[in-house]
C-alpha cells in the first residue's frame, strides 16, 4: 500500500517536529547558562535532560563528569570521562579536566601523563601546567613540583592558580613566610566577581572561610608547664581583603603557682598593590594569676609585607602582647611591645635564605634585641642542610621572672627532611651546635629535634601533629642560668578546616 502525503499533512508533521525539537535544542544552552552562573543543581538537571534525549551529547557528558568530580564522586566522573573521550578523544579541555579528576582519585601517574599530552599540543596552557605541578607535589616530589611551579610562573607570572600552588609547595617545604606572600598575591589577583566562573577550585578554596585551631602543651626541666588553645576564623571581605577573628586560652604552672590568660581580637589584611600588603588588628588579653590582681592589657598588631622580587619577600611588624609564657609572668602582668623585620629569599629550587631582627620593650622598663639568620641548600630528595645562627640580649636583668641574659648566641648546623605523598606529609628537622648563655661564659653544646606529621583532605583541610625537644637556653622565658642539662619539650595538634 503506498502512502501519499498531502501538502497540508506534510506541513502539520513539520510543525509538530519543530515543536518537539525546539525545547530539546534549548536545553543545552540553558544548562550552560546555569553552569556559568554556578547554579550547579539546575545545570546538572538540565544536562541530564539533554542526555535523556541524546545519550551521545559530548558537552553534557563532559559537564556532568566535571560536576561529579567537584562533588567527590570520582568513580562516576572517571566513567563519564572515559565515555566522552571515545566521542572526543583529542579535545584538550576534556583531557585537562580528566587529568584533574585522575589526580584527585590518586591516579597520579595517569594524570601526569595526560597533562603531558595536553602540554605537548599547548605548552603554555596554564591549567595543564598547574595540574601537572600539583599531581607531582601530591606524589611527594616537592623539589620537582617547585621547579614546575617556578617554570610555569615564568610564562604566567600573574596567574593566581600558579601562585597559590607554589605557595602550598613552599609551605609544605617549611617556608611559611614566603608561602604567605604568594598566597596573598594569589588572593589579590583572584577575581572577586562571581561572574568570573573559570577560577580553578583551589583558588576559590583560598577565598572561602577557614577555621584553624591549635592545642599545645609544653614543659621544661625547671617545672614550668603550660597548656594552651588558640582558634581563629578567617574569611574574605573582598577579593583583596581578609578578616581574621581569633581567641585563645593558656594555663601555666610553676610548682604551686598557677596562672591563666585568655583573650580575643581581630585583624584585617589587604593588598595595597600587587607587591605590598598590610595587616592591622586589635584585641584584649586577660592575665589572671592565682595570687594578686588580674590585668587586661590591650593587644594589637600592624604589619607590612612586600615582595622585593619574584622569589623574595620582606615584612616589618609591630606587635603588642601579654607576656604570659609562665605562671610567674602572668602574676607580674607584663606587656611586650616589639618591632621585627624579616626577609625570606628562595633564589632556586631547594635553596632558601632567611634573616631578621628586631627590638622589644617590656613594661618593667627592660629592652631586648635579637637577630637570626638561616640558610638551607638541597642535599637530596626532600632533604636540605644549612646553618642557623641567633643572637639576642637584654639591657639588664631585673630578676623579674624571665630569662634575661646580657647576650645569648647560638650557632647550629641543621638538617631538614620534608615529604608529601597522597595528602600525607612528614617534616623532620634536627640540629646540633653550640650556645653561649652569657657574655664571656663557657660555650655549651646545643641541639634540637622536631617532627611534624600531617594529613590533608578536600581543598584546604589539614590535621597536623607537631612535636619537639631541645636544650636551647632561649626555648622559654623562665628565669635561671641554663646548662646543657636543660630540656624543653613541646607537643601540639593543629587543625585547619575550610568552610
Amino acid at each position: 500500500m503506498e502512502v501519499r502525503w498531502s501538502v497540508p499533512s506534510a506541513r502539520v508533521v513539520a510543525v509538530l517536529a519543530a515543536a518537539l525539537v525546539r525545547p530539546l535544542a534549548g536545553q543545552l544552552p540553558a544548562a550552560e547558562d546555569a553552569f556559568r552562573l554556578r547554579n550547579y543543581a539546575a545545570a546538572r538537571a538540565a544536562y541530564e535532560r539533554v542526555l535523556a534525549t541524546d545519550s551521545l551529547n559530548v558537552q553534557a557528558l563532559y559537564r556532568l563528569a566535571v560536576l561529579d568530580s567537584w562533588e567527590g564522586n570520582l568513580t562516576r566522573s572517571l566513567e563519564r570521562f572515559a565515555r566522552v573521550r571515545t566521542l572526543a578523544a583529542n579535545d584538550a579541555d576534556i583531557m585537562a579536566s580528566q587529568a584533574a579528576a585522575l589526580g584527585w582519585a590518586g591516579k597520579r601517574r595517569a594524570a601526569e601523563a595526560l597533562y603531558d599530552s595536553v602540554l605537548a599540543r599547548s605548552p603554555e596552557r596554564s591549567d595543564a601546567l598547574a595540574g601537572r605541578a600539583r599531581v607531582v607535589s601530591w606524589s611527594g616530589d616537592l623539589d620537582r613540583a617547585e621547579r614546575l611551579w617556578r617554570g610555569a610562573l615564568t610564562i604566567h607570572p600573574d596567574n593566581p592558580e600558579l601562585l597559590l600552588g607554589l605557595a602550598q609547595t613552599l609551605y609544605w617545604k617549611g617556608h611559611p613566610a614566603l608561602a604567605e606572600s604568594y598566597a596573598a598575591r594569589a588572593r589579590a589577583l583572584a577575581p572577586s566577581d562571581r561572574a568570573a566562573l573559570e577560577l580553578e577550585r583551589q583558588v576559590r578554596a583560598a577565598l572561602r572561610p577557614e577555621v584553624e585551631t591549635a592545642v599545645d602543651g609544653a614543659g621544661d626541666s625547671e617545672t614550668n608547664d603550660f597548656i594552651a588553645q588558640e582558634a581563629s576564623l578567617t574569611t574574605a571581605l573582598s577579593g583583596e581583603q581578609r578578616l581574621t577573628l581569633h581567641a585563645g586560652w593558656r594555663y601555666a604552672t610553676l610548682g604551686a603557682s598557677r596562672g591563666t590568660s585568655y583573650g580575643a581580637g581581630g585583624s584585617v589584611s589587604a593588598a595595597l598593590s600587587p607587591r605590598l600588603g598590610v595587616r592591622a588588628g586589635l584585641g584584649l588579653r586577660r592575665l589572671e594569676p592565682d595570687v594578686g590582681a588580674a590585668t587586661t592589657p590591650l593587644t594589637g598588631e600592624f604589619g607590612l609585607t612586600t615582595r622585593l622580587a619574584r622569589y623574595a619577600a620582606m615584612s616589618i611588624e609591630y606587635s603588642r602582647i601579654g607576656f604570659d609564657e609562665t605562671a610567674l609572668l602572668i602574676q607580674r602582668g607584663f606587656v611586650i611591645d616589639a618591632v621585627d623585620l624579616s626577609v625570606d629569599v628562595s633564589p632556586r629550587t631547594g635553596w632558601s635564605i632567611s634573616g631578621g631582627g628586631g627590638g622589644a620593650w617590656i613594661s618593667d622598663g627592660n629592652r631586648r634585641y635579637s637577630a637570626t639568620m638561616a640558610a638551607l641548600a638541597p642535599l637530596g630528595p626532600g632533604m636540605q642542610v644549612g646553618p642557623f645562627a641567633r643572637i639576642m640580649g637584654f639591657r639588664t636583668n631585673p630578676l623579674d621572672g624571665y630569662f634575661a641574659p646580657n647576650r645569648f648566641s647560638v650557632f647550629e648546623a641543621r638538617l631538614v627532611y620534608a615529604r608529601q605523598r597522597d595528602r600525607w606529609g612528614v617534616r623532620a628537622d634536627g640540629g646540633v651546635g653550640a650556645q653561649q648563655v652569657l657574655a664571656g661564659a663557657a660555650v655549651q653544646a646545643e641541639w634540637h629535634v622536631g617532627l611534624t606529621l600531617s594529613r590533608g583532605w578536600g581543598e584546604n583541610n589539614e590535621l597536623a601533629l607537631v612535636g619537639s625537644i631541645t636544650n636551647s637556653a632561649a626555648a622559654t622565658s623562665t628565669a635561671g642560668v641554663r646548662s646543657e642539662a636543660f630540656r624543653f619539650r613541646a607537643l601540639g595538634l593543629r587543625f585547619t578546616q575550610g568552610l
